[in-house]
């Protein structure tokens, strides 16, 4: 919320650190944590992992564009929706964790030593998404990934 806090002046510094952490938080989630799961069910996803991933997709989507605070409040809307779906009693993390048994301890190390994801300029272009809603529904169409039956 650093890059939000002061509506007045937004603070690019604080808002490309926040960018490199969410890159990075989805790459262990997507790289790391989804994929092992998916495995360890024989190639088959939990269930609440396509929303998660249409949810990375539009975050990461919404990280193109050059940042201002109306655009950094699109993404903290679409991360409190997203966060309550991955934490709780019947979050994703929980089914996660339900998988991985003892596993996860050694899953918390690679993910302790996971690097960080470069980033590449803000792109301003055409169909540059600036809203959550919009970002929600180009996601959307990204396909599932099949089971390995």
């Amino acid at each position: 919320d650093a890059a939000t806090a002061d509506r007045r002046r937004f603070d690019l510094v604080a808002f490309e650190a926040f960018r490199a952490g969410l890159l990075r938080h989805i790459g262990i989630e997507e790289k790391l944590l989804l994929a092992t799961v998916r495995k360890l069910r024989n190639g088959v996803p939990l269930p609440e992992a396509t929303q998660l991933r249409i949810e990375h997709a539009a975050l990461t989507s919404l990280l193109v564009p050059t940042p201002d605070a109306s655009l950094a409040q699109e993404i903290r809307g679409l991360l409190l929706r997203h966060d309550a779906r991955e934490e709780g009693t019947d979050g994703i993390y929980a089914a996660c964790e339900a998988v991985l048994g003892d596993g996860g301890a050694k899953l918390g190390e690679n993910a302790r030593a996971y690097p960080s994801v470069p980033t590449t300029p803000h792109f301003d272009g055409d169909n540059t998404v600036r809203t959550a809603d919009r970002a929600l529904a180009s996601a959307s169409r990204i396909r599932p990934p099949r089971a390995h039956v």
